[in-house]
C-alpha cells in the first residue's frame, strides 16, 4: 500500500470551502422544514413520536428484553423475538393509519 500523504494548505482550505458550503445548504434545508406547513406539520409529529418513544420506556424494554426474560421464561431469545415482532407489527398498523 501507498503511504498516506500529509494534508496540505491548500486540502485543507478546501475541504474548509466545502464544509462551508455543506453547512449553509443544511441550513436552507432546516429553514425550509420549518417554514413550509405540510413539511412543518411533519417534521413535528416524527419529532413527538421519537421524545414519546423515549420517555414511555420502550427503548428500556428493547434493551433489558432478554435479562428480563432470562427470569421468566426458559427461551428468552423467543421472548424478544416476540417483542420485536409485536414491535413491528403494531408500526404497520400504525403505517396504515
Amino acid at each position: 500500500p501507498t503511504p498516506r500523504k500529509s494534508p496540505n494548505k491548500f486540502d485543507i482550505e478546501k475541504q474548509s470551502k466545502s464544509w462551508r458550503k455543506n453547512k449553509k445548504e443544511d441550513e436552507t434545508i432546516i429553514w425550509e422544514i420549518l417554514t413550509i406547513p405540510g413539511i412543518r406539520f411533519l417534521f413535528f409529529c416524527s419529532l413527538v413520536l421519537h421524545v414519546g418513544q423515549q420517555l414511555c420506556g420502550v427503548n428500556a424494554v428493547f434493551y433489558y428484553s432478554t435479562s428480563l426474560f432470562e427470569q421468566i421464561i426458559d427461551n428468552p431469545l423467543l421472548g424478544t423475538t416476540s417483542i420485536g415482532a409485536i414491535n413491528v407489527l403494531f408500526t404497520y398498523v400504525a403505517l396504515l393509519l
